[in-house]
């Protein structure tokens, strides 16, 4: 492994496992990988901002603080994603969809700012596995292996009763439980994330 890491270096690095994932069939996520290269417009935008993200990954010039602004970028890639994760995985449709949406876009075109967060989601999925290729190929980084994994985990449990609670229609038993529930569930999050980014 290099003293320290190169920008030329790292796109590299992701570019090769961006066509990587797309030809190996038995990646989750081949179909993502598979569309950004089949559309060379959308291609340009997720290389231009993921060129953004590990230039400044590359800013320190100590190998140790490359190390930490990568786990620091993968996290906020893991962020990124969950707002199109939740409205996937929950199957949320019709007028709670709208409203979901609503939560970050406020007022703006429901059609318009769906096709948006959908395109940010599908750079950021990009980018965090060819960071979370990074970190644990080229890195040799033990943070991307159980740590990050936990942190993944906790973040979107945290994220899911937020999310829940915003949409409640109604105080019930349970919705009570995750109100009570959530300030321990940020809390555990943010206790996983400290850890993680500190890990030696």
């Amino acid at each position: 492994m290099a003293r320290s890491l190169r920008l030329d270096r790292l796109m590299r690095a992701s570019h090769a496992h961006v066509e990587a994932t797309a030809r190996d069939d038995s990646q989750e996520n081949q179909v993502l990988a598979m569309r950004l290269i089949e559309h060379p417009g959308t291609y340009s935008e997720w290389e231009n901002r993921h060129s953004q993200l590990m230039q400044r990954v590359c800013e320190p010039t100590r190998l140790r603080a490359q190390m930490v602004r990568m786990r620091e970028t993968t996290l906020a890639l893991i962020h990124r994603r969950a707002v199109f994760e939740y409205l996937r995985d929950r199957k949320i449709t019709g007028a709670k969809r709208h409203e979901y949406i609503a939560l970050f876009y406020g007022g703006r075109d429901y059609a318009t700012s769906v096709i948006v967060e959908h395109g940010h989601y599908m750079r950021s999925w990009v980018s965090a596995s060819c960071s979370r290729y990074i970190g644990s190929e080229i890195l040799r980084d033990p943070a991307f292996a159980a740590p990050l994994a936990a942190y993944e985990q906790w973040y979107s449990e945290y994220f899911r009763v937020f999310c829940d609670l915003q949409l409640a229609t109604a105080e019930t038993m349970s919705t009570a439980c995750e109100r009570d529930l959530l300030p321990s569930l940020k809390e555990r999050a943010a206790l996983a994330r400290e850890r993680l980014v500190r890990l030696k």
